[in-house]
């Protein structure tokens, strides 16, 4: 017969604790005739009588006592586990892997870890920064921050913020070749364009639900948002980009939004990670805290009414 030992020991000591089955099968929320079963059958397993049953008491045999004892003892230990696992188990400690790109990395993610680790001291950030898509799994990062449209279906993923394309120029590159007026006048203007998108020379423009799609060329092609926004900034040409990346340099007027009266696509921050079920508390503790601190309405926000 194959019984639950540690159940019949719970119920075993609280019907010596409560001096009856009655009392100890109210205590554990179970019937009279339940608690009676268990202490038969854990009587049963070890070959020995431990109460005996009288219809005035229950008191224990000799065996009864020595084993109440140390059930008690392993009982506790089991208690003081569980409430060990469960205290580990909230309480945000380890290695925390992290990836971003270069540029939200660089510069939104380092004061952001900072001031995680000052409330998290047991945690210890290891973040990569570069521009490719890392597999997760595959290279061992616990969360991904990614900047997409959407993110592909399979991945778990959480909206960290909001964020908006750009186009801009210098004032000094405005002045001497015109202000685009029309998405279609860029055509005639240097552009400068972000490599890593599945199509660099095509720029989305909506208004009133009408979607155009510009060819621009230009000098200046990277995978750098940093290197586009400082040839922007030498007035090299226009260029296209997240406002979490140029909101610094267009409030200082070293660039200026251009063509802001045109939809561009809009872009979010997401926490990406492998698993949705388990997870661990320093993953979970940084998402929350990216949440707070980005969102709803990011401090890299341009309004649209900005020029």
């Amino acid at each position: 017969m194959t019984i639950d030992v540690v159940v019949s020991m719970r119920v075993f000591t609280a019907v010596v604790d409560a001096g009856s089955f009655t009392g100890a099968a109210d205590k554990l929320d179970l019937s009279r005739g339940m608690a009676t079963r268990y202490v038969a059958q854990l009587e049963e397993h070890l070959g020995v009588r431990l109460l005996q049953r009288t219809t005035r008491k229950l008191s224990l045999t000799e065996a009864g006592v020595d084993y109440y004892e140390r059930a008690i003892q392993v009982l506790t230990m089991i208690a003081e586990a569980e409430s060990s696992v469960a205290q580990e188990a909230s309480v945000p400690r380890g290695i925390l892997r992290v990836s971003s790109s270069n540029a939200f990395g660089a510069r939104h993610l380092g004061l952001a870890i900072t001031e995680y680790l000052r409330q998290y001291p047991g945690v210890q950030v290891d973040v990569t920064l570069n521009d490719r898509v890392v597999d997760l799994v595959e290279e061992g990062f616990d969360v991904a921050i990614r900047v997409a449209t959407k993110i592909d279906p399979g991945l778990v993923a959480r909206k960290l913020a909001s964020s908006r394309l750009v186009v801009c120029a210098s004032p000094g590159y405005l002045k001497k070749y015109g202000t685009p007026k029309v998405p279609e006048d860029l055509v005639n203007h240097h552009c400068l364009t972000y490599a890593y998108v599945s199509s660099p020379n095509e720029w989305r423009f909506r208004r009133e639900g009408v979607e155009q799609k510009i060819l621009v060329s230009g000098s200046l092609s990277g995978n750098s948002g940093d290197i586009l926004r400082s040839a922007a900034v030498e007035g090299l040409g226009v260029t296209l980009q997240p406002d979490f990346l140029i909101y610094e340099t267009l409030r200082e007027r070293k660039l200026v939004r251009v063509l802001s009266d045109w939809e561009t696509d809009d872009l979010a921050v997401f926490a990406v990670y492998p698993n949705r079920k388990f997870l661990p508390p320093k993953v979970r503790s940084f998402i929350d805290f990216l949440v707070e601190r980005f969102g709803p309405e990011p401090y890299w926000n341009i309004e649209s009414g900005s020029s």
